[in-house]
């Protein structure tokens, strides 16, 4: 299993979301999810861990 952890960025008129770190290890994930949730000064924008049973695509070369 991968645990993702996501960023949701909510403004006005839309919301952004994005994926800062991913690990195996669920205890990984809850430390990497408070520590980005210290760190971020923005209120408007929060974190969440998303399970994954599927390996991420990672592009290795650019993609034309």
């Amino acid at each position: 299993m991968i645990y993702l952890i996501v960023r949701k960025r909510k403004n006005d008129y839309s919301e952004d979301y994005r994926i800062d770190k991913w690990t195996r290890d669920k205890d990984e994930a809850n430390k990497f999810l408070s520590a980005l949730s210290l760190l971020e000064s923005d209120e408007d924008v929060s974190f969440y861990i998303v399970a994954s049973e599927f390996a991420p695509l990672v592009l290795r070369n650019e993609v034309a």
